[in-house]
């Protein structure tokens, strides 16, 4: 019994997650949509398990390549999601890689599975689920293959936990370098969802896949206790997923961006066109300016505004354009006793108020508050 409600409240939690996910999900919210393969591939998976734990095995005969496909599937998906929610150009040719081998295994599992009876897979599932021994050599086949694959999605563990702790870094570097305002993108939940992923799926996941389904099966309330951490995390995941805005813009650089060379003189002249722009337009009083609109407005190309501030300045464009943000809140807050902080912030051209007081306070190591009384 205890089996039973363990996997089917995974189970059901993954599909009702995949459905609501399905139906909300729009282009402007593509990250929905992979979050929704991504459950919609565990429910696959726990029906896969629900089978072989309740013994269910005939019925199993006949997907358990769908059930090793989306093991060896389930990492690349939500690497997937993570990168979808930066609406970075998706290059199908490319992650066709990353589910090679779980098509592979699919394959494979097909034609071991044609070539053995019902009781050569009977042995299999037992030696599985109750450690007897293999008797025969296409129970041992059977055997070889579910083991491989195992210690391959062990490797896939670690290198997608890897993968996806950097991709977060490099496109928290290029929305600072593109966005002056991330309040909105909540880069917050990207971590929380990262954090939670490796604490409630990739540890447990690493666990449970290096043990085997054996000692899983002798000891129900582990496999309660396990169960219950994955529907926290598909908890977490599902909310989430729902309050993720991803980026509105294309935030990969263009093929043709690779080859631009820099000339000194041209970037000096592009540099004093960018500061002239900034001190007598002040178009960081919009909150939502992007690097993209000053690079329109003073006629280049966002490399080479993003390339003179990293380089010539010494910041990346949040930076630059909060910069010019604090110090026309610290007039403002000298000068207008009168203004609350929160009108001074949307005066100063930032996002949220909470956001003015973090950057500020980062800026000056004093709360504008504080400031405003020194």
């Amino acid at each position: 019994m205890i089996k039973i409600v363990a996997l089917l409240s995974t189970l059901f939690i993954n599909l009702y997650g995949a459905i609501f996910l399905f139906a909300t999900s729009k282009k402007q919210f593509i990250n929905r949509f992979f979050l929704a393969l991504f459950f919609f591939n565990s429910f696959l998976l726990f029906v896969g398990h629900f089978l072989s734990f309740n013994e269910y095995w005939m019925v199993f005969r006949y997907f358990d390549f769908v059930f090793l496909t989306c093991l060896l599937a389930f990492y690349p998906l939500y690497y997937l999601y993570i990168y979808s929610a930066f609406n970075i150009t998706l290059v199908s040719t490319k992650w066709f890689y990353h589910f090679v081998p779980s098509i592979f295994i699919a394959v494979l599992m097909i034609v071991t599975t044609a070539f053995s009876n019902w009781e050569d897979y009977e042995i299999y599932m037992n030696h599985n689920l109750h450690g007897t021994a293999l008797t025969n050599q296409a129970s041992k086949n059977l055997a070889y293959l579910y083991k491989g694959t195992r210690m391959f999605h062990l490797v896939q563990i670690v290198f997608y936990n890897f993968l996806a702790i950097r991709f977060l870094v490099l496109a928290n570097n290029k929305m600072n370098n593109f966005f002056s305002n991330l309040d909105k993108f909540q880069l917050q939940y990207f971590y929380i969802a990262n954090i939670s992923f490796v604490l409630l799926m990739s540890i447990p996941g690493f666990y449970v896949t290096f043990i085997g389904r054996t000692p899983l099966n002798e000891d129900g309330l582990q496999l309660l206790f396990v169960c219950t951490l994955f529907t926290l995390l598909y908890l977490v995941l599902a909310v989430i997923g729902l309050r993720q805005v991803p980026a509105e813009i294309n935030i990969s650089h263009p093929n043709e961006a690779q080859t631009l060379e820099f000339h000194q003189e041209e970037l000096k002249l592009i540099e004093v066109g960018l500061l002239d722009y900034f001190n007598t337009q002040k178009p960081w009083l919009n909150p939502n300016l992007n690097i993209l609109d000053v690079a329109k407005h003073i006629g280049t190309n966002r490399s080479y505004v993003s390339n003179i501030i990293n380089e010539n300045i010494g910041c990346n464009f949040n930076q630059f354009v909060n910069n010019y943000r604090i110090n026309e809140a610290k007039i403002l807050l000298k000068n207008n006793p009168e203004l609350s902080i929160s009108e001074i912030g949307e005066l100063a051209g930032f996002g949220s108020v909470s956001s003015f007081i973090r950057i500020f306070k980062r800026s000056e190591n004093y709360t504008p508050t504080a400031f405003r009384k020194s």
